[in-house]
């Protein structure tokens, strides 16, 4: 390379570009990239030797809005130009210290509304679907909703003195999605359907700077499949139900006993299932300091190689990258991808049935997936990937909310003919 590769940050206050303002005092910029579970984060340095920044027309206000665009230039070669949008965030924390004096600015990408995080609510919610509870919980918080997983109906549930935000995450947790806000955004997404994507890039030893790397191994959390009590709805008796990936006395058996209450045999299947897959992806994990990528990020797959038994596939769960006085450094951590657990769902009630924008199809139809494309989620610019034709069911259609009309159909694979587990586009099935 004839030109020397270099990173910086492209950042705006309220709209404002203060890149200009800021390089005088910027001494690191942190942008945490998570797939679940948590919110992004963004953590600014600054020096303040002279404390111009604890000026009344300085000081930063927490609620301000705040957003990074991480430039990358010449990185892997002349004329490689790449970026990471951080998306909006909203500053959470400001604090000054000395010896020497600096301020650390601490964002959110939550919305500035405290109570979403703080104020508990007090909550039954009956006959809803998850994506209903999303949609409510984001009109709230004048947050917009980014659904693509799977359909799950609720019978009853109950919000028992939880914030908003915890509510949602253990929701989400408990049918097996994952959820996270991005940009203004509650995105909630199929973890299966990630997983089975394509890798985007190949690391190997060399890949991790100075050797650093951790890979952690056990068997403790590996089960083949759960058991879970539920109570019938016509009496009070209550049943006992096993799904898992081979016989519950089969040799090398791992049953998990699952201790959430269930109210169906649909929920019981579905929050079994869950536990188990939550259980399995903790067991195996991987990080490690790279050399930075702007493609690998949270919510991606990717492939370690000659590694012996840590090869294989893995979820990206947490990417930090740091630009600061001393370099450009990215730390991931990930889990190995294991077989999922999936079962299958009730189709909607005939109550809830969403009649095709065009044709005469319907939620709950078998049709034939012709092959080619499904992408992540149904709006304009989603990641697509490639996936295999053959008999699918119809979970999601154009009408339903939030839909972004870009890929309208939300088609799940009936058996293993075909991989179909996302949004396609109108004219891809029949």
């Amino acid at each position: 390379m004839s030109n020397a590769r270099r990173s910086e940050a492209e950042c705006t206050f309220n709209g404002h570009n203060v890149t200009a303002q800021l390089k005088p005092y910027l001494t690191s910029i942190t942008y945490t990239d998570v797939a679940s579970g948590s919110s992004d984060q963004l953590d600014l340095a600054l020096q303040d030797r002279n404390l111009e920044w604890l000026r009344p027309s300085w000081y930063p206000r927490n609620g301000d809005k705040v957003r990074c665009r991480l430039l990358f230039h010449d990185w892997t070669k002349d004329g490689d130009e790449q970026a990471i949008d951080s998306g909006i965030f909203t500053l959470d924390e400001t604090s000054f210290s000395g010896g020497p004096a600096q301020l650390k600015l601490g964002c959110v990408s939550v919305p500035n509304d405290e109570s979403f995080r703080v104020r508990t609510r007090t909550k039954t919610w009956e006959n809803i679907s998850l994506e209903g509870i999303g949609t409510e919980i984001a009109a709230r918080y004048g947050l917009s909703i980014r659904y693509s997983g799977d359909y799950i109906l609720i019978q009853s549930l109950e919000q028992s003195d939880q914030t908003d935000c915890e509510f949602l995450y253990k929701v989400c947790e408990t049918y097996g999605q994952a959820m996270k806000v991005y940009s203004g955004s509650i995105v909630i997404y199929s973890q299966t359907l990630l997983e089975n994507a394509a890798p985007v890039a190949a690391l190997n030893r060399k890949s991790f700077e100075d050797d650093t790397w951790t890979y952690t191994d056990t068997i403790t959390g590996i089960y083949t499949g759960a058991r879970i009590s539920y109570k019938s709805s016509d009496s009070d008796d209550e049943i006992n139900i096993y799904v898992g990936f081979m016989d519950e006395n089969a040799p090398g058996s791992r049953v998990l006993k699952v201790t959430e209450t269930a109210n169906n045999l649909n929920d019981a299947y579905l929050k079994a299932a869950a536990s188990v897959n939550q259980s399995n992806q903790e067991a195996t994990t991987f990080s490690g300091r790279i050399f930075p990528n702007p493609a690998i990020c949270a919510g991606i797959c990717v492939t370690i190689t000659g590694m012996g038994a840590a090869d294989g596939k893995y979820f990206v769960d947490q990417s930090k990258i740091e630009i600061g006085d001393s370099g450009t450094t990215q730390n991931i951590e990930m889990h190995k991808c294991q077989q999922r657990l999936t079962v299958a769902q009730a189709a909607p009630a005939q109550s809830e049935t969403q009649p095709a924008a065009s044709g005469n199809y319907q939620i709950g139809d078998i049709v034939n997936f012709h092959g080619g494309m499904h992408y992540v989620s149904s709006d304009p610019g989603a990641k697509g990937y490639s996936a295999k034709a053959g008999p699918a069911k119809i979970t999601l259609g154009p009408d339903c909310a939030g839909n972004g009309q870009a890929h309208p159909w939300h088609l799940v694979h009936t058996d293993n003919t075909s991989n179909v587990y996302g949004w396609v586009d109108e004219g891809t099935f029949d």
